[in-house]
């Protein structure tokens, strides 16, 4: 039974310590592309990034991959499964950053959209870690699935609940982190349920 629980705490952690990682590269992503680019690039005149932002951009996918990597090998994934996992859960994560964009246009598909793919990540992301090394039960799979949906329904509802009044950008981070929660909470599922 102890030996359950750690597992479950390993992944725990390791899905927050991805989580962290992942959102850092995200922000210093950013950060690096508004400080390299000329705004009107955008607009299709100006300069393209300088080649420190590409140098800074592969550092830090390279960081973010490595991130990803982490709660693969905390649920016992090989090393090229390991690999695989991580490029799936980067492909969630590019998923995430699309739709963020696109609820600049329209917040009603968006926002609901980035906030799945940010649940979603990590659910496919532990259950493609764990197919090859062992058999899936259908409580395993059942237990993740509820899970995640419980957490995306719960973003939703902090959507509705933080509308209007003072310091709604405050309150329009509440649903990120409701969701986020998720890395967390699903590969501690998987851990604790899966055989062997």
């Amino acid at each position: 039974m102890r030996r359950v629980w750690l597992r479950v705490v390993l992944a725990a952690g390791a899905g927050l310590a991805s989580l962290v990682v992942c959102s850092g590269a995200l922000v210093a992503i950013a950060t690096l592309f508004s400080h390299t680019t000329d705004w009107f690039v955008i607009m299709g005149s100006g300069s393209w990034p300088s080649p420190i932002f590409w140098v800074g951009l592969v550092i830090l996918l390279i960081v973010a991959a490595a991130g990803l990597s982490l709660p693969a090998r905390a649920l016992g994934a090989k090393r090229d499964h390991v690999t695989n996992t991580a490029l799936l859960s980067g492909l969630g994560i590019c998923a995430f950053v699309f739709f963020v964009v696109a609820s600049l246009a329209n917040p009603y598909v968006g926002v609901p959209l980035a906030l799945m793919a940010i649940v979603a990540t990590p659910l496919i992301g532990s259950l493609f870690a764990i197919r090859e090394d062992y058999r899936y039960t259908g409580g395993l799979v059942r237990a993740s699935v509820i899970g995640a949906v419980a957490i995306y329904y719960a973003s939703l509802l902090a959507i509705w609940l933080g509308r209007g009044g003072e310091g709604w950008w405050l309150y329009s981070l509440v649903p990120v982190i409701v969701a986020s929660t998720s890395w967390l909470v699903v590969p501690a599922i998987v851990a604790a349920l899966r055989p062997g």
